[in-house]
């Protein structure tokens, strides 16, 4: 479960509106008690580097944190990559935003599975804002995923350490 009270998630221009629906709802039957769908907003061009035909990641992670919401979940049908990384699937702040990017888990995927690895990064990079780490358990969903492969094996949520570390971090009791 993700312990989240309110999701904001906060659409890029180009980004169907039907898959943020579905997005909301798949995240909602993981614990997050209300989720709000705000207005598309536009890719800032000075993000969009030419040459890698790629956004950078982090003008977006702050525009996303800038939104006003304590979380905050940022979708975009466009590739990004950060840092020295060629690509990434998502990105995180410790403070409450994230983003993720259709742009690759799309790639050779059905709507099952395409639903899936969205669903996974999502839930992945919101552990991230509430404190989780990358996970050694494979099974995980807090587990790194370095390519499509490493997504499609994992799991869609939190294996019991990285629960109890949640449970921890929010002040929660497992419920009986």
């Amino acid at each position: 479960m993700i312990p989240i009270a309110e999701l904001v998630l906060l659409p890029f221009e180009g980004m169907p509106a039907a898959v943020v629906r579905m997005l909301a709802t798949e995240l909602g039957a993981r614990g997050v008690a209300t989720t709000r769908i705000d207005a598309p907003v536009p890719l800032p061009a000075a993000a969009y580097a030419a040459a890698r035909g790629q956004y950078r990641a982090e003008p977006l992670l702050a525009l996303a944190s800038g939104h006003g919401a304590r979380h905050v979940l940022a979708v975009t049908h466009r590739d990004l990559f950060a840092g020295d990384l060629n690509f990434i699937f998502g990105i995180a702040s410790p403070r409450g935003a994230c983003m993720v990017s259709a742009a690759r888990l799309i790639a050779g995927a059905d709507d099952a599975l395409f639903r899936a690895r969205l669903v996974k990064e999502a839930v992945h990079e919101l552990g991230h804002t509430l404190g989780l780490k990358h996970c050694a358990d494979q099974a995980c969903v807090m587990h790194f995923s370095n390519r499509l492969a490493d997504t499609d094996r994992k799991g869609d949520a939190y294996c019991a350490r990285c629960q109890a570390a949640l449970r921890r971090a929010t002040g929660r009791r497992r419920r009986s």
